[in-house]
């Protein structure tokens, strides 16, 4: 295959060079178990190859229609927001009853953690806030082995994943609107702590936000929406772009609905088989399928991947997944959530988004960490708040177990509230920011829940939208992402970084590792 050929479909960034020639996978077979950002990447890479490709998502598919109305809001939830839950899973109010659906987000109730990730076909890029931070080379070397190199990814991955995402700073015509007083606001509050603003680029298309503020398509992210999915299309998911190329060239074939339930060997051969269900938007199980392929590729997430091998282990459906590494160092990305209330500076309400600029703080006493400002719909009787996500260089690990009382893995993560390094330095950082901002000025702070003064409504690490680990590569797969044990048998999504994304939001390296793990796979198979 000539390289004119595999740079059809609209693909944006040119391959590697070790991709030239990949005749000899043409018209192989692979199964890609999840479509979200590394699943995407994967399906198209392989089917520019010449590999027929069936993707499994366990979610449906989302088609923004122009009416507003494809997806549910956080102001208003129901089904839509949540994979088969019985109240939305973050929010203004939680606490309300909705009827149980295929919706997009799951909340997965681990032994000591909440974690959430995404459903439907583009998996978790429907649904995150597209923050698309590329880590400093410290920080990163810090977290991550040589074999994995900061210049490779400085000079290729990264710059190939924000042009295929579209990700671009907020341009400053948009952030001088007056629907985002708040994103300015944010800008004075650093400067007053003494900080360096750092621009971060987001996965959205910054003229459907001008729409959006001009009238022409539905507001969302101009209104602190997004979370439950982007009713304007603003949002850069990878439906729009990877899975889109990926449908072109003829190759991939998306199944949506259909929920990989485990893997299995047949035994005397080295053929791997899924078996899923088809089940509809309710739940009912609608046909019972045994796939098999070539090569089968986890992009279910870190949760999910993991929790489908050592689930399909314990069934005894993998006697060659030996190794004890699976399911270990599994991390929350060092997360910690916090909001800051009884602000003095007008911040908004319906706060324009997703978001503008971040913050180092090198000088924190317990960690590294950094601090972004994220937009939400706060509602007008909640005058003077703003929502924020402070990430750290934390240690600690968990692991995903399987556990038998619910025939699935779960994540047991053996810590208590505030004992982490991520837990004191987000807390650490939000006091000292409020103490040489608002409290400097004579600010009071009244009525806040379970945390002390200066820390705001503190959410803490025990719920986190950034699951990592579980697969970490030169563990439990090689630094291509083969899972030990199986040389069909690949992992290609956040599973494979070591619990953290070393400050950053990781959805950014997770694109680019998977672009990466499929040059490897692809020049290996030429």
């Amino acid at each position: 295959m000539k390289r004119r050929t595999l740079l059809q479909a609209g693909a944006t960034v040119a391959l590697a060079p070790a991709l030239r020639d990949v005749q000899a996978v043409q018209g192989k077979t692979a199964l890609i178990i999840g479509s979200g950002f590394a699943g995407a990447v994967t399906a198209y890479r392989l089917a520019q190859a010449g590999v027929k490709v069936t993707v499994l998502e366990r979610g449906r598919r989302w088609d923004v229609d122009g009416s507003g109305t494809t997806f549910c809001t956080i102001s208003n939830p129901d089904w839509r927001c949540a994979w088969f839950g019985d109240n939305p899973p973050l929010g203004l109010d939680i606490s309300k009853t909705i009827t149980r659906g295929a919706g997009l987000i799951q909340k997965h109730a681990g032994d000591g953690i909440q974690v959430m990730c995404g459903s439907g076909v583009g998996g978790g890029s429907l649904v995150i806030g597209m923050f698309m931070p590329q880590p400093r080379r410290a920080d990163w070397e810090s977290v991550y082995p040589a074999q994995l190199s900061y210049s490779e990814f400085e000079n290729t991955y990264w710059p190939r994943a924000r042009q295929n995402l579209g990700a671009a700073t907020i341009p400053a015509d948009i952030q001088n609107h007056a629907s985002y007083v708040g994103a300015r606001s944010w800008l004075s509050y650093i400067t007053e702590f003494g900080k360096t603003a750092v621009p971060v680029p987001f996965g959205v298309n910054w003229n459907v936000i001008r729409d959006e503020l001009a009238g022409r398509v539905p507001a969302c992210h101009t209104i602190g929406e997004g979370p439950f999915g982007s009713n304007s299309g603003a949002k850069n998911s990878v439906d729009r772009n990877y899975l889109k190329w990926a449908a072109a060239t003829g190759n991939v074939t998306v199944l949506p609905l259909h929920e990989v339930t485990e893997l299995r060997e047949v035994s005397g051969t080295t053929v791997l088989e899924v078996a899923c269900r088809q089940i509809d938007e309710r739940g009912s199980v609608l046909a019972t399928k045994v796939l098999s392929a070539d090569w089968v590729f986890l992009a279910a997430g870190s949760l999910n991947s993991t929790s489908l091998l050592v689930t399909s282990r314990a069934r005894g459906r993998l006697p060659r997944l030996t190794s004890t590494e699976v399911g270990k160092g599994w991390g929350n990305n060092g997360d910690f959530l916090v909001a800051r209330l009884g602000l003095r500076k007008t911040v908004g309400t319906a706060q324009g988004g997703p978001g503008n600029v971040k913050f180092y703080d090198d000088s924190n006493p317990y960690a590294k960490a950094t601090m972004a400002w994220e937009s939400a719909p706060i509602p007008s009787w909640l005058t003077g708040a703003t929502a924020h996500l402070i990430t750290s260089l934390a240690p600690e690990r968990g692991e995903i177990r399987y556990d038998a009382a619910t025939g699935a893995g779960k994540v047991y993560w053996p810590y208590g509230e505030m004992d982490t390094v991520a837990d004191k330095a987000g807390r650490d950082l939000a006091t000292r920011l409020w103490w040489a901002t608002e409290g400097s000025k004579g600010s009071l702070l009244t009525g806040l829940p379970s945390y002390d003064r200066g820390t705001g409504m503190g959410l803490g690490s025990r719920n986190t939208y950034h699951p990592l680990g579980g697969l970490v590569m030169g563990k439990a797969t090689d630094f291509s992402g083969k899972v030990s044990g199986y040389d069909n048998l690949y992992c290609v999504d956040g599973a494979l970084l070591p619990g953290s994304a070393a400050l950053a939001n990781p959805a950014l390296t997770i694109t680019a590792n998977a672009e990466r793990c499929m040059d490897l796979f692809l020049a290996s198979h030429a």
